[in-house]
């Protein structure tokens, strides 16, 4: 068992699968020892010697043990084009970029290992969190539905199943997969949490209370069970008591606006009206910065929608100004910043474009087109090096590359390095043989080497 993060478990016959495993029992027993590093340098010169896919997979494991998060996922994202199929390597991928927060990746690699094989328990766990995150509660119940089939005695399962079926209303399957967890795991405190809820729901606050204690005792850390027994409180009244849990709730982390909200009523209630104030500016500062992410989202789509047009029609400098104006109201989106560096680069304005770049590849390091990108925009800097290191990383995500191999062709031939070149344009030809420019430049490489 090959544990990639404090998610999903990765169950497998870790090196069986590989050709010349003899060769490779140094690497299993420097990984399974946990010497990383060691592991990661067996598993790259196994891979120099035999291109096996799945050797990239075992190199990427071994990467995210040292914490090198990008090397990793560009090793993942290498064994999965290499081999589409490798279904771990999607995994792997989905929740690395969990990890990270990057939740459109990770619910990209999550759907395609799902596509693969629907019914693979750590994909469905996986994806079920990355649902749960990006609140798409119909996507979190097929997935677990499908998973309980598979983990019936999974009593954590039976919980999850409960609070997406609560999350949708479904208030009568909820309750019975709570106690089905319950019964799995009296010490469920998910189960219980779930069980309180539904309780308040049916507005029976005295039960629900003794419930919530409960979960206290069970997960002290956690803020929810605070937060749902100062709820529970104020609709009875108790506000001093309902004050001390709310306030427990924030110092355990709760951030909600909701939380602020109970907490000033408790406040008022208490008459502590001094505290019930600030208490109620907080709740509206949280309110106004939940509306205004919501409506950075939607207007950063519009703005990328208005760019393409844009740039349909010509106008490259008003497009520009558009995904400018996307970037700053979604600083973190890769796609934005990859559209950015793009247009900054048709413009010839590289700094600018390389500047996006980077952080478009922090984001998400194993799309192949960004290093492509990437490497285009050192080219055209006059850092050969680090262009050709770039497109090489590019060809090692997506070896079908044809643009890819073209480029790397184009830094080699500026080096003087003809052969190399003869070769990148040589399989750039291959790989899209209609392209003209590619066989011009295969010839005039044919032609340099010859001198």
């Amino acid at each position: 068992m090959l544990k990639l993060a404090s998610g999903a478990i990765l169950v497998f016959a870790a090196f069986g699968q590989t050709t010349g495993a003899d060769s490779l029992e140094r690497a299993q027993r420097a990984f399974d020892a946990q010497r990383y590093a060691e592991a990661a340098q067996l598993f790259e010169a196994a891979r120099q010697r035999d291109p096996a896919c799945n050797l990239s997979f075992y190199l990427g494991l071994a990467r995210y043990r040292l914490h090198q998060v990008d090397a990793a996922l560009i090793a993942f994202q290498e064994a999965a084009n290499c081999d589409p199929k490798l279904t771990l390597a999607y995994i792997a991928l989905g929740e690395a970029y969990a990890e990270r927060g990057n939740e459109a990746e990770a619910m990209a690699a999550y759907d395609r290992a799902l596509r693969l094989e629907p019914e693979n328990t750590a994909a469905l766990r996986g994806a079920a969190a990355v649902y749960a995150r990006a609140k798409q509660n119909a996507k979190v119940t097929a997935a677990l539905e499908i998973l309980v089939k598979k983990e019936p005695a999974d009593a954590q399962v039976h919980a999850d199943l409960g609070a997406a079926y609560f999350t949708t209303g479904d208030l009568d399957a909820a309750e019975r997969e709570f106690k089905i967890a319950f019964q799995l795991n009296p010490k469920s405190s998910t189960a219980l949490l779930g069980q309180a809820n539904i309780l308040l729901r049916k507005g029976e606050e005295d039960k629900a209370i003794d419930l919530l204690r409960k979960v206290v005792s069970l997960a002290p850390s956690s803020y929810e069970p605070r937060y749902l027994l100062g709820s529970a409180y104020n609709r009875l009244n108790r506000f001093p008591e309902a004050a001390v849990e709310l306030e427990a709730a924030i110092r355990l982390g709760a951030a909600e606006p909701e939380v602020y909200y109970h907490l000033a009523r408790a406040y008022g209630g208490s008459g502590r009206a001094d505290k019930r104030s600030a208490a109620l500016a907080k709740f509206a500062e949280l309110s106004r910065q939940a509306k205004a992410d919501t409506e950075a989202r939607r207007q950063a789509a519009k703005l990328v929608d208005q760019a393409r047009s844009l740039v349909e029609s010509g106008d490259l400098p008003g497009a520009l100004t558009r995904m400018q104006q996307a970037r700053d109201l979604r600083p973190q989106d890769d796609g934005i910043l990859f559209r950015l560096a793009s247009l900054e680069y048709d413009l010839t304005h590289y700094d600018k474009a390389r500047e996006a770049m980077e952080e478009a590849l922090a984001l998400a390091p194993s799309e192949w087109v960004y290093h492509l990108l990437a490497g285009l925009i050192e080219g055209r800097s006059g850092h050969l090096d680090a262009a050709r290191r770039s497109l090489a990383v590019a060809i090692r995500l997506n070896p079908s590359a044809a643009d890819a191999h073209n480029a790397l062709g184009e830094v080699a031939m500026r080096q003087g390095d003809t052969v190399s070149a003869e070769a990148s344009f040589k399989k750039a030809t291959e790989l899209d043989p209609n392209q003209a420019a590619y066989r011009t430049n295969l010839e005039n490489a044919r032609k340099a080497a010859a001198k």
